[in-house]
């Protein structure tokens, strides 16, 4: 299964409405960003990023317009030796190529996902689904949802007013 019907299988399950579009193909978040805005959709834009720490792999999801400083990590990934993945890597973890990395879907369970805080500050959070081709977009209030029901581990992150950052894991919704 593609990233892409995995992310519809998600949402369908969980009975979230997204809306769709198709657009040319994107190379990065500025491109996606232009789409979007051309097809009247506003809300926060999606940047993914992989992370490689001590042989393990994090998927860090925040906003286009924001810059991740990988060393904010260190504490969480337990080194001082990050580094962003390799295409090889990126491919393998994900099943995406750049500028189209997904913030879900993915066929790891292991893959732990690290989502920012400040999504939710929008109505809407508008992403790549694999496909450089394509956009979808969502409620951010329905994709916190997926997150819950997700069985990858999930942490949620933030900084307050001084500039600290934190982190907190995610509550799971328990199958009936």
């Amino acid at each position: 299964m593609s990233v892409y019907e995995n992310i519809r299988r998600i949402l369908d399950r969980l009975d979230l409405p997204c809306e769709e579009i198709d657009h040319g193909a994107v190379s990065g978040c500025e491109d996606s960003q232009d789409f979007r805005r051309q097809a009247g959709w506003s809300g926060a834009s999606s940047k993914c990023i992989l992370f490689h720490a001590k042989g393990r792999y994090y998927l860090v999801v925040t906003t286009a317009q924001k810059e991740i400083v990988a060393r904010r990590f260190r504490k969480e990934f337990g080194t001082k030796d990050i580094r962003f993945a390799k295409l090889e890597e990126l491919a393998r973890w994900t099943g995406c190529e750049p500028g189209s990395v997904s913030p879900f879907g993915h066929s790891s369970e292991e893959l732990p996902y690290y989502i920012d805080e400040d999504i939710f500050k929008a109505e809407y959070f508008m992403f790549n689904p694999a496909v450089p081709t394509r956009s979808m977009r969502i409620r951010t209030s329905d994709f916190r949802k997926v997150y819950a029901a997700l069985p990858n581990p999930v942490r949620y992150f933030s900084e307050d007013e001084e500039g600290r950052f934190f982190v907190r894991a995610e509550e799971k919704i328990r199958p009936a």
